[in-house]
């Protein structure tokens, strides 16, 4: 799908269309919709609808991500030094967790990396940047739950 840019006739520069506040409202809904119909049976237990966004935006790849690397201590076969590792990604995560932040961690050979979910703001981040990002959630969701968005938000509060 090619895309049409726009550009302003006066000075060249191109036009950026601003965020969709309908859009930003269903992606936010269907969180909330989404925490509520939430499978138990799911590896992932969100505790609620801002845990639930952090790990939709972490999984459809939105994050930054720092590593701990863990070689040296493996490299040592020396549990002491290995348990200081652990110790070390568990401040980091804690540290995160104390500032209000959710983080996740993925061990990936001798390192384990931190994801931080990036910000959404509606501010600083345009609709064509935000809606591949709420489409990659939607699928996610949709894959838990077993049904669309759209039909979890057309469902009735129980």
């Amino acid at each position: 799908m090619s895309r049409v840019a726009h550009i302003c006739p006066h000075c060249g520069v191109e036009l950026v269309k601003p965020r969709s506040l309908a859009d930003h409202r269903r992606y936010f809904a269907a969180i909330h919709k989404a925490t509520a119909a939430w499978p138990h049976n799911h590896e992932f237990q969100p505790s609620g609808p801002d845990h639930l966004r952090a790990y939709l935006l972490v999984t459809a790849g939105y994050h930054d991500v720092k590593t701990v690397d863990l070689a040296w201590a493996i490299a040592e076969d020396n549990p002491h030094l290995i348990q200081l590792a652990r110790l070390a990604v568990e401040a980091s995560v804690s540290a995160a967790l104390s500032r209000g932040d959710y983080v996740f961690t993925r061990p990936r050979g001798d390192v384990v990396e931190i994801l931080s979910p990036k910000s959404i703001n509606f501010r600083t981040l345009s609709q064509k940047e935000f809606g591949p990002i709420r489409e990659a959630c939607e699928e996610i969701i949709e894959l838990a739950i077993g049904t669309t968005v759209d039909q979890l938000l057309r469902q009735e509060a129980a």
